[in-house]
């Protein structure tokens, strides 16, 4: 497991000395710290990181202005002073905003959720690239099942989890709709309605505002059913 790699931006040094001081407990954590965002901005140039705690009043450039300035940025906590800023950081979707002086408690529940984000970010990617190789690992009860996207029938949502029919059988996953269908080939499958994901190539039948496939009658939403028909007609 590689280590995860936190950037602490702070103009006061004993600002930073606590949040050292919090991430030092913890296993697999890289430190780094900066001073000065006009750094912090060079460093990031040679360096990737999985987290910045960023202080907001900060000499020639405040850290808003400063993660403005950033393309792709890593997760961002806010660490300041000042709550007038809160509206503003979350608007540039920060994962958290820590008001000083920050105990260890409401330290450790902002960095369980960047942990979380980072986790969420290198699944997406690990998916994706299973897509790209014609298969996904579903999450189903404690095991991991390797299912091929063109034995995919369809996909229905069941509140926070999803049920996917395939050839070989039905599996119950953790998941949203939207994000396993974001993993599958745009070409081979399309959401026709807020509760289901089809595969157009297994659709037996379209019958007004409904499709079937494998007996089972699907419902075509009013806004999708246009989009369908197209992509049917190619």
């Amino acid at each position: 497991m590689k280590n995860f790699r936190c950037l602490i931006l702070d103009d006061e040094p004993l600002a930073i000395d606590v949040m050292e001081n919090y991430l030092q407990r913890l296993d697999d954590v890289e430190i780094r710290r900066c001073e000065n965002p006009l750094e912090a901005f060079k460093l990031l140039q040679s360096e990737k990181f999985d987290l910045i705690f960023l202080d907001i009043e900060m000499p020639f450039l405040t850290g808003i202005d400063f993660l403005k300035t950033i393309k792709n940025p890593p997760a961002i906590i806010i660490t300041t002073a000042y709550r007038d800023y809160a509206v503003e950081g979350f608007e540039l979707e920060v994962l958290d905003y820590l008001v000083k002086p920050i105990s260890f408690p409401r330290f450790m529940k902002a960095f369980e959720r960047a942990m979380k984000h980072n986790q969420e970010i290198n699944d997406t990617k690990e998916n994706a690239q299973q897509a790209d190789n014609g298969y996904l690992f579903l999450k189903v009860d404690r095991k991991f099942v390797k299912v091929l996207i063109n034995d995919i029938l369809y996909i229905e949502s069941l509140k926070d989890y999803i049920k996917v029919k395939t050839k070989a059988g039905v599996y119950i996953s953790y998941q949203s709709l939207s994000s396993i269908t974001e993993k599958l080939p745009a070409e081979k499958f399309i959401r026709i309605h807020r509760s289901f994901t089809i595969a157009i190539d297994k659709v037996n039948m379209i019958e007004g505002s409904s499709v079937e496939i494998d007996g089972k009658p699907i419902p075509i939403s009013r806004e999708q059913k246009q989009e369908f028909l197209k992509k049917v007609r190619k």
